[in-house]
């Protein structure tokens, strides 16, 4: 039986460690498990993708589980968003929350990639469909107030700035002949032959999150026009991801470090929501297994093997400095008309 290849996850970094002269040794090929050892000169360390025996289980565990992961922050004094967790004895507590803090984001406690998260929750029937819906991956669920922002990924090699990428929603551009489910489908048949990992779900939250922007399925947006279809920004969930390296604030870049020095990890991916306009970084996760790939990975790849093994550094150190630049993004707003409704599953499906 043949073994399917492995992803650019984990040949982004295997490829740049055998350039430098570095032994890859593959204990486990599964693409859903790679496990690998990087040798060199009577020293090896082993790896699942960017996670390296240099983190302990410990602080593995502290950083996986989001609610740990808040407090921890918290003690230290990160700016975090207000959380509270979902208790089955207690349900009014989540809905005072709710009163309070809507709109809200519900998500499971140690899922990656967006999974069983829903943002702008307001009611109390969206809240007990979010819960659903997210026990679907595990039985924890947090709360989290809604934190407006940019989302950016400030990535951390050695306590120096790696790389940085901005996430943004899922959205298709209308022609002005398909409707928003068409296009969704349009973009999946082409993503799945690209990369299966970036496709748009055709679920509820998909369909909670057009109405809560304006927009029904069967709507045909005029040609050249941008849809949001997704609330999450991330990239499992269809959205798109740009480098930013040059664009992190040094007071984001400051935090990051903060929490590298109070947690030595050798690599480590902090997301960020930034308000330029306050100067505001809030901390929403801490990833210390964080995916190394396009189109940041080339570049984290060298800056983690520079760490792992500094002898192999030739030149130039290959880690960024940080250099601050503030962009404006505008927005386009959409005129769509309505066409007859499509007949189609009502279940979870990246094929509306």
């Amino acid at each position: 039986m043949n073994t399917p290849p492995l992803t650019p996850y984990t040949t982004t970094l295997t490829d740049a460690a055998r350039r430098r002269g570095i032994r890859v040794t593959m204990i486990n090929p599964d693409p859903e498990l790679p496990i690998f050892t990087l040798s060199r000169e009577g020293r090896s360390v082993r790896c699942f993708n960017a996670l390296t025996d240099h983190v302990g289980a410990a602080t593995y565990h502290l950083l996986n589980s989001k609610r740990a992961c808040h407090r921890w922050l918290s003690r230290h004094r990160i700016p975090v968003p207000t959380q509270c967790v979902y208790r089955d004895a207690q349900p009014e507590e989540a809905l005072a929350f709710l009163r309070t803090h809507a709109p809200v984001v519900v998500k499971p406690d140690s899922q990656w990639g967006g999974r069983g998260v829903a943002m702008g929750v307001r009611t109390p029937a969206e809240l007990h469909a979010a819960i659903r819906r997210a026990r679907r991956y595990e039985r924890d669920v947090l709360l989290e107030e809604t934190v407006p922002g940019e989302d950016l990924r400030v990535i951390l090699a050695g306590g120096k700035l790696a790389a940085a990428i901005r996430r943004k929603p899922a959205q298709v551009t209308g022609d002005g002949r398909h409707t928003i489910r068409q296009l969704i489908t349009l973009h999946n048949r082409r993503r799945r032959a690209e990369d299966p990992s970036n496709l748009i779900p055709w679920d509820p939250e998909t369909r909670r999150n057009l109405a809560e922007q304006g927009h029904a399925p069967d709507d045909v947006p005029a040609a050249g026009c941008a849809v949001q279809v997704r609330l999450t920004h991330n990239y499992h969930t269809g959205g798109t991801v740009e480098l930013a390296t040059h664009a992190v604030p040094a007071y984001a870049l400051r935090l990051a470090q903060r929490i590298v020095r109070a947690l030595p990890v050798p690599l480590i991916g902090v997301d960020f929501l930034i308000d330029r306009a306050t100067r505001r970084a809030t901390v929403v996760e801490v990833s210390p297994d964080m995916a190394i790939s396009p189109p940041e990975g080339a570049q984290v790849a060298e800056c983690f093997l520079d760490v792992l093994f500094p002898e192999t550094v030739t030149g130039n150190a290959t880690c960024c400095r940080p250099y601050p630049l503030t962009a404006k993004h505008g927005k386009k707003t959409c005129g769509t008309t309505h066409a007859i409704k499509m007949k189609g599953s009502d279940h979870a499906s990246d094929t509306p």
